[in-house]
């Protein structure tokens, strides 16, 4: 058994070490390093332009690691890491406290091995860290239902004003479980986690921070926020599936999803006790709200997750308990085993992405460098800090990098072609180095 665990947590801790895996990842990466570098604290940069679309907390938090032990990949995926890790434990006390010591471990071990969970885990982005805080407002919630004590009252709101710090409007979907467990059990008991004091309060940290954005930067930024993070989801073009969101929660929990497949038990299961109805509604109304979103990303479900594996992890611990040890020994396997095939997926799904970051960082070094039309983020973060764009002729003297389709004609305009990178991050793309005023020849690689 220790070292079945041993062997999970190097899992766990090995992706760590891995070059940046995506431009999303390199674009909360590189606002930590001109948080730490250059000072941006209080209004986050990024290339050199304040970027205030996501509140600062996670800057905050990844930037207060990074000052000390330096920018590098694995420091700043330990606030991940260890939301991750906070998370598996609040899991555990939620399914032991709702049914017993098998729910619990069975619990923490499907989310453990959800890929998703596994892959958030150990990315520089701010879905773990919302997760945390979102799972903690609605477990001290219960717990104030359970108890009566103010404390976890407290906890419940303090959780949801960080996690309004982290990603804005997002956790206000934590509201709605207690608003329905409050009109189905006729609690109002319930309703004391909606109070407008307590809500007001948990807001009011977020609320100054865009003062202080609209006060430094005036109107547009804040417009920009309202327009992309409020309404952005609702209003886009594209349009999922209602049903893209269910789907990917079973996909993701698969082969443990199976266990609804017996609807009717696990419905019974958790109208046993109002405490399971309330984790059974702290992943279904979320859920089902997200559904009418336009524009659906399954790293959004991240946050339901938690219950979601709970309510698996009861209905398995009461069907199968006479079973316990066989069951155990299963959870343990699957988990080693899809753990190992997402560490693998995890490698050979971003091969290219590694390798054309490392042929392109030796042009990095260069004193003077420019992007055309476009930023590549990772290749900011791993310049150390901004790199400006052009958007045409004249060019200054440097080096001048273009990214591309493949089979579009090299740019001829008083540039010299030095090196080409192909494929460059995916299939089809190309990373054109060029010259400008006689700068010299490409870099020894």
């Amino acid at each position: 058994m220790r070292a079945l665990i041993l062997v999970l947590a190097l899992l766990y801790l090995g992706p760590l070490f891995l070059p940046l895996t995506s431009v999303q990842e390199a674009r909360r990466a590189e606002i930590v390093q001109e948080a730490v570098r250059y000072g941006h604290w209080l209004i986050p940069h990024l290339n050199g332009a304040p970027y205030v679309t996501k509140p600062p907390l996670h800057t905050w938090i990844a930037g207060a690691l990074a000052f000390p032990l330096g920018v590098s990949e694995p420091v700043l995926r330990l606030p991940s890491l260890l939301a991750a890790l906070t998370v598996l434990l609040i899991t555990f006390r939620l399914a032991e406290e709702l049914s017993g010591g098998l729910a619990a471990l069975l619990s923490a071990l499907f989310l453990l091995s959800a890929p998703r969970f596994y892959f958030f885990a150990h990315r520089v982005e701010l879905e773990m860290l919302l997760s945390l805080f979102f799972v903690s407002y609605l477990y001290f919630g219960l717990k104030y239902l359970e108890t009566g004590e103010r404390k976890n009252l407290f906890l419940s709101f303090l959780a949801f004003s960080l996690g309004l710090l982290t990603k804005g409007p997002f956790i206000l979907l934590a509201l709605t479980p207690p608003l329905t467990y409050a009109l189905i059990r006729k609690d109002g008991k319930a309703l004391k986690l909606l109070h407008p004091a307590g809500l007001f309060l948990s807001a009011l940290p977020v609320l100054l921070w865009y003062l202080a954005v609209y006060h430094r930067l005036g109107g547009g930024d804040f417009s920009e926020f309202v327009r992309e993070d409020l309404f952005g989801r609702l209003a886009t073009g594209k349009r999922d599936p209602f049903y893209h969101y269910a789907g990917a929660l079973l996909l993701g929990f698969l082969p443990e999803s199976l266990l609804l497949l017996r609807i009717r038990a696990f419905v019974r299961v958790h109208l046993s006790d109002p405490r399971r109805l309330f984790v059974l509604l702290s992943w279904f109304v979320p859920l089902f709200l997200l559904s009418f979103t336009a524009a659906k990303f399954s790293k959004y479900l991240l946050s339901l997750y938690p219950f979601f594996a709970v309510s698996l992890g009861i209905s398995a611990a009461e069907w199968f308990a006479e079973r316990e040890k066989l069951l155990k020994k299963a959870a343990f396997a699957l988990s080693l085993l899809l753990l190992t095939g997402a560490l693998f997926a995890e490698i050979q799904g971003n091969a290219l992405r590694f390798s054309s970051v490392k042929r392109a960082r030796p042009y990095l070094s260069y004193p003077r460098i420019y992007f055309l039309k476009r930023e590549n983020y990772l290749l900011v973060f791993y310049r150390g800090g901004p790199i400006p764009v052009l958007e045409g002729p004249p060019y200054p003297p440097g080096i001048i990098l273009e990214e591309t389709r493949e089979g579009f004609p090299p740019r001829n305009e008083g540039l010299r072609l030095i090196a080409e990178i192909k494929p460059f991050y995916r299939r089809g793309r190309v990373l054109r180095i060029y010259s400008s005023g006689g700068v010299p020849g490409p870099p020894k690689l």
